[in-house]
């Protein structure tokens, strides 16, 4: 499964873009967990393809993430111009299909079933669990917080109370580099 992320991808977004087998994003693509800010969890496997200290940097702040950064910490393969995206993404299915399926199958065994058993099978168990505790402990002044921004303001007030204290970010459009948003987006995403 070939992932072609060509904007945001956030949350559920990004966790299914870091499990397909490949994952190619546009320049202009921004990933993110910003959920964690209210009371949320990540994936184990941020951690199983980018390391623990990768995956605490980006899970524990909910910060955003260029495309850039994504590449060098290995959360995407590739990172291509916008245009090129789909283009891209189509020309490596079309190369992986030229090769012929018992191999594909095989290797794609092989290299799954490696992970599998170095640990990931384990930490995806206990992700489920964890992530259940987590949601069941949905609470506290924070949410309060949102809550209250949220019936006095709406989606905007909410993200703004989330996501407001955060910015700068050290990686993404709202970076301290002050780069803005993709082209075409705008406003308080989240």
């Amino acid at each position: 499964m070939i992932a072609a992320v060509n904007g945001w991808a956030m949350g559920g977004g990004m966790w299914y873009s870091t499990a397909c087998d490949i994952t190619i994003a546009s320049d202009r693509a921004v990933f993110a967990q910003p959920e964690v800010r209210m009371v949320s969890n990540t994936t184990y496997l941020l951690a199983a393809l980018c390391g623990w200290k990768v995956a605490n940097r980006h899970a524990l702040a909910g910060d955003h993430i260029d495309a850039a950064e994504t590449l060098r910490i290995g959360l995407v393969n590739e990172v291509v111009p916008h245009d090129e995206l789909l283009p891209r993404a189509r020309a490596l299915g079309a190369r992986i299909a030229m090769v012929p399926e018992a191999s594909v199958r095989v290797n794609k065994a092989v290299t799954m079933l490696g992970v599998l058993s170095a640990g990931l099978f384990n930490g995806l168990l206990l992700n489920g669990p964890l992530s259940a505790i987590v949601h069941a402990s949905v609470g506290g002044p924070e949410r309060v917080k949102l809550d209250a921004a949220f019936r006095e303001g709406g989606l905007r007030a909410l993200l703004q109370a989330r996501d407001g204290p955060f910015i700068p970010e050290p990686f993404g459009p709202r970076s301290a580099q002050g780069s803005a948003p993709p082209a075409g987006e705008g406003g308080q995403r989240g």
